[in-house]
């Protein structure tokens, strides 16, 4: 009996639009040969991309490439959760995805689909994986066997709005089950740098430009709790990840809003604090885009500051 379970992730819809952007990706092929025997993390990996990429042309999508950014925030979360036992998007350390993407570099929009052990227990990591094709063909098909409206991650594997995906994968010594994160990323924009931590007191400078066909909607500032270590037992009472909403957004002249956005064409920028009190936690960044003629926002990027 496999040990793997799977946590969703709540998902935005957005439609089927194209991206001319040049992304951080790794030049492995959308379409790679199933391995004949248990396979190294870079064969496997490309496996991976070409079973997703696979689902997604059988729906009439386009392919998604594999992003070396997201795939460092997956390989983090996918050793954490092959090290203590769990399938979660928070890990060990109380991290959820947007934040481990932030911390790896990334900038754009992230959302992740997981899949590993449940038992609980401590392992030492495989130094030196070798992934089970058959293994990786389970967790593809068990997200995509999910049926609506529980169907999470298959929803997520088939969103048109995506452009990359991180994919990482780890494996406990002595147990032949891969634990896998799937990262897939939006990629809508171009955006000014961040910082990762700051005092309470700080004034932050959000600017980029967003690409056609969307135009600029809006900046959020939104705030969740300070990390705190979670037992593998609580990890795994877990299931579904709710993408947090900011608690102030600030648009463009002409609108209700705390503050203007400035905006001249696609490029936007405000200089903002992060509220009127502002306390120890982690504040979250995002930025808001919507397709021509239509008022429904979607969130394109999301960041995190972790505030001390």
């Amino acid at each position: 009996m496999s040990l793997a379970r799977s946590a969703a992730v709540l998902t935005f819809a957005l439609g089927a639009l194209a991206c001319s952007s040049q992304p951080p990706t790794r030049a492995l092929s959308t379409e790679s040969p199933r391995p004949f025997a248990p396979a190294l993390s870079d064969e496997a990996t490309s496996f991976m991309l070409s079973l997703i990429n696979r689902d997604r042309k059988a729906a009439g999508l386009s392919p998604v490439e594999l992003d070396s950014v997201a795939s460092a925030g997956a390989q983090r979360h996918a050793q954490d959760m092959a090290r203590n036992g769990f399938t979660a998007h928070w890990g060990s350390d109380g991290s959820v995805p947007e934040q481990r993407y932030t911390e790896a570099g990334g900038s754009d929009m992230v959302q992740e689909n997981v899949a590993c052990l449940f038992d609980g227990v401590a392992r030492e990591l495989d130094a030196k994986p070798r992934f089970d094709p058959a293994k990786l063909e389970e967790l593809q098909k068990m997200f995509m066997d999910e049926v609506p409206p529980n169907d999470g991650h298959r929803r997520n594997i088939l969103k048109p709005g995506h452009h990359r995906v991180g994919i990482g994968l780890a494996q406990p010594a002595g147990v032949n089950q891969p634990c896998l994160a799937q990262e897939f990323v939006d990629d809508w924009g171009d955006y000014a740098e961040l910082p990762k931590q700051a005092p309470p007191s700080v004034t932050l400078h959000v600017a980029g430009t967003i690409r056609e066909p969307l135009a600029f909607g809006g900046i959020g500032i939104g705030r969740i709790d300070p990390a705190a270590p979670k037992t593998a037992k609580e990890l795994n009472s877990t299931s579904t990840y709710r993408i947090p909403q900011p608690t102030a957004l600030y648009f463009p002249p002409g609108f209700k809003t705390p503050k203007p956005v400035k905006v001249q064409g696609r490029a936007f920028s405000l200089d903002v604090g992060l509220g009127s009190n502002p306390t120890k936690g982690r504040y979250e960044v995002s930025i808001w885009g919507k397709e021509a003629g239509k008022s429904e926002l979607f969130m394109v990027s999301l960041r995190t500051i972790v505030v001390k």
